[in-house]
């Protein structure tokens, strides 16, 4: 049996990587506040991601004809993944 031969492709380094990050992390001419939301703001938008969550929860409910506790137990596996890999964000 022949031995797999690899094609030697040129790769990017880090370093080209690191200094596009460096020139936009350090340009101080960007002046671009951070949103941070008023109590009301915040809790409007929770509360309207909760509404998107349910309405999409029923109509898959719906389609699928599943019962509560089949839904229930697909929030807790949706809910176990997002504890192991929380989304790359802000902490």
């Amino acid at each position: 049996m022949k031995p797999i031969k690899r094609l030697n492709h040129s790769q990017g380094t880090a370093v080209n990587s690191i200094s596009i990050f460096d020139k936009i992390s350090s340009d101080l001419n960007l002046d671009i506040a951070e949103w941070t939301p008023s109590k009301d703001e915040l809790e409007g938008e929770i509360n309207h991601a909760i509404e998107v969550i349910r309405s999409t929860i029923l109509n898959l409910q719906l389609s699928i004809k599943a019962s509560d506790k089949y839904v229930l137990g697909l929030l807790d596996v949706v809910a176990d993944d997002y504890r192991a890999q929380p989304p790359a964000g802000k902490n």
